[in-house]
């Protein structure tokens, strides 16, 4: 067992670790939830990971060996009600090791020169301001693991009395003194990741318009009047659109009037995407009339290819799964990609201002995307000043499936 031990020591400790397609995440925790509660806290941070080209391997502490740690490229360690209790020779194993490690919540103390267990209890704070690159949010941190270390550099800092960081890095060790269990804060997470995993190709932020759900119900002439004005502004969008789930006991357009503005869409710049409640078969119909669907909305496509819609996670055991708010797009196990629909137009300007707030928010995370989501139903007047109060954001708008489909072979 020593020998083994040994080899497995040294291994860890002379690893080059460097990010790549082919690259093993070991997350370690020590339980699923807080003490007296059901809610997966594990969830949201293994959905944070699916943004970067990584293989994850989920564990108990008291399931992981050697070896899970000696084949890991990348190792992240959650305390969720406490340090992960990992046998002593492995904790030894760890602490040598110059693999990227990242410690969240009670097992933020791994991230010091003394990393041993502390034992230190959670310190919530109460509407702490928390500012990272160029935004700020007032938060509550609960529970909050944060405490100054010599010799780390602070990566996130709070407005609490003491100046306890929120995040912090020492060599290869990296600490989130909090659980990223919602947004911000799970946003907040999913960007200091970027630098765990040494990322550098993240691209700017950019916004992306989507006129969601046209479909029989809907008026084609509002939809033309959309699709002028984004011709006029000469900005990239999406449709989405469906015939099936349609509101009970409302006018239907006939039929060719429907397909002729998904055709008017489609022939100037529109992408046209398959929404939810609609399997792939569907497909087949749109491309019979003359329309290409380039991608999917809230509704399998194979896991290929683009899909927009909401990541969810199940964070109470028998209760429905609750949807992930991300600022980045994540990779579907399949292959694909979901762009998350993260910003909805509303009706009034209350709406819109909260509209811009979301926009600037996920504008100030690296490779943000910010999927602005407007209601086909919507009159066109409201729609216009959603997407104008969008667009006075300054965000650049792309087409999505020209940057995020993967490359033909």
């Amino acid at each position: 067992m020593k020998n083994t031990l040994s080899l497995a020591s040294m291994a860890l400790v002379c690893a080059v670790v460097s990010a790549h397609a082919a690259s093993s995440t070991l997350l370690v925790y020590d339980t699923l939830s807080k003490p007296f509660s059901l809610v997966n806290e594990i969830a949201p941070i293994q959905m944070s990971l699916t943004h970067f080209d990584t293989n994850v391997e989920t564990l108990a502490a008291s399931k992981v060996s050697a070896a899970d740690l000696q084949k890991a490229h990348f190792i992240v360690l959650a305390g969720i009600s406490g340090f992960p209790k990992l046998k002593p020779e492995l904790l030894t194993l760890l602490e040598q090791s110059q693999k990227p490690v990242m410690a969240v919540g009670a097992a933020a103390s791994f991230a010091s020169e003394k990393p041993l267990p502390s034992g230190k209890a959670s310190t919530p704070l109460e509407k702490t301001k928390v500012a990272y690159r160029g935004r700020e949010w007032t938060l509550r941190l609960d529970p909050f693991y944060g405490e100054s270390y010599p010799g780390a550099r602070p990566l996130i800092g709070t407005s609490s009395k003491s100046a306890q960081p929120l995040a912090w890095r020492l060599s290869n060790r990296f600490a989130f003194a909090a659980l990223p269990s919602d947004s911000p804060l799970s946003m907040v997470f999913s960007d200091v990741l970027i630098d765990f995993y040494g990322v550098s190709h993240e691209g700017p932020s950019v916004m992306v318009f989507v006129i969601e759900d046209f479909n029989p119900s809907c008026s084609p002439a509002t939809l033309r009047r959309a699709v002028d004005y984004f011709e006029h502004q000469k900005t990239p969008f999406v449709v989405t659109t469906q015939m099936r789930e349609l509101p009970p006991g409302v006018e239907i357009t006939p039929r060719e009037e429907f397909l002729d503005a998904l055709r008017y869409a489609q022939a100037h710049g529109g992408r046209i995407f398959l929404h939810g409640g609609n399997g792939p078969e569907r497909t087949e119909v749109f491309r019979k009339e003359g329309i290409r669907i380039e991608g999917s909305e809230d509704t399998s496509s194979g896991n290929v290819g683009i899909e927009l819609g909401s990541a969810f996670v199940q964070r109470i055991p028998g209760e429905p799964p609750v949807p992930f708010t991300s600022a980045v797009p994540l990779r579907l196990e399949g292959g694909g990609l979901l762009i998350p629909a993260n910003v909805h137009a509303g009706l009034d300007g209350a709406a819109n201002d909260e509209l811009k707030s979301s926009i600037r928010d996920i504008s100030s995370f690296r490779g943000g995307v910010a999927v602005v989501v407007v209601p086909a139903w919507m009159r066109f007047q409201d729609m216009l000043a959603a997407l104008e109060a969008a667009r006075s954001t300054s965000l650049p708008i792309i087409d999505p499936v020209t940057r995020f489909s993967p490359p033909k072979s």
